[in-house]
């Protein structure tokens, strides 16, 4: 993307404002399962992309900036999903790889993240203000709507892609359901980063944390209907994507960095 900043889908040079919640929330509650193939997906795609840094012996080291921001924010993902799901291991060890990918440790942080697994307890745990752990930002927080070249997950294009009929019809529920777990935890995670022109007044404050929490529930709806698997009523997702996509561009218009 060339855009500056779109919140949704947006490119990571941002501003980061001085508001910030002040209280712990609770990560979204979506199905346990849609959280588990969310989390299995991102550990596998996770040690790819610290592979990629690792593996960059360019001067410029053009790949490892490129992958590291989408490599942290995955890390931190995976965190908040093992809070959602009472999984406690995932929740230390990702906090774990988010902190050695900051320090540009990829022997260690791919050492750590071949041994995430996924492994769902009988209650969400304590909520703990992770979002304040390891200088984590907006930027990052964005990089996953970036495209694969350019070291996002494709969040941005797929949601786009999903919308046109051809492609709607010929949906995979499970990559939609995977889809809006990701959203969600991500949507959650934006609305304790406003960038700077949102934190210049207490309106824009407002409509930041308005239009973050509407990301978070278009999302669980979306993954609730997801799991009905070929049940699913394909109109209901598309009507639950084009809310979706619409808030990226009402946070694009209302946000962006001229």
């Amino acid at each position: 993307m060339t855009t500056p900043f779109r919140l949704i889908v947006c490119g990571p040079a941002l501003l980061i404002g001085l508001y910030t919640l002040t209280a712990a929330a609770a990560a979204p509650v979506l199905p346990k399962d849609t959280y588990k193939k969310a989390a299995e997906a991102d550990i596998a795609q996770l040690q790819k992309h610290i592979e990629t840094s690792a593996n960059d012996m360019t001067e410029t080291k053009t790949e490892a900036k490129r992958f590291d921001p989408t490599a942290k924010s995955m890390a931190m993902m995976l965190a908040l999903y093992g809070e959602a799901t009472g999984d406690a291991a995932l929740k230390e060890a990702a906090l774990k790889v988010a902190d050695e990918i900051g320090k540009k440790n990829y022997k260690a942080a791919g050492d750590l993240a071949k041994k995430l697994v996924a492994a769902p307890g009988a209650a969400p745990l304590k909520p703990a203000d992770i979002h304040k752990l390891h200088k984590y930002d907006l930027a990052e927080v964005m990089s996953p709507f970036r495209g694969a070249k350019n070291g996002g997950l494709n969040i941005d294009r797929d949601i786009k892609d999903l919308l046109k009929k051809e492609m709607a019809t010929k949906a995979d529920p499970v990559a939609i359901e995977i889809l809006a777990g990701r959203t969600a935890i991500l949507g959650e995670y934006m609305a304790y980063f406003p960038n700077e022109k949102a934190a210049i007044n207490p309106a824009n404050k407002a409509k930041w944390e308005k239009w973050s929490k509407q990301t978070v529930e278009l999302s669980k709806q979306l993954a609730e209907e997801a799991t009905k698997g070929k049940g699913a009523n394909e109109r209901d997702m598309l009507g639950m994507l084009l809310k979706l996509n619409a808030r990226c561009s009402d946070c694009h218009n209302a946000f962006r960095d001229d």
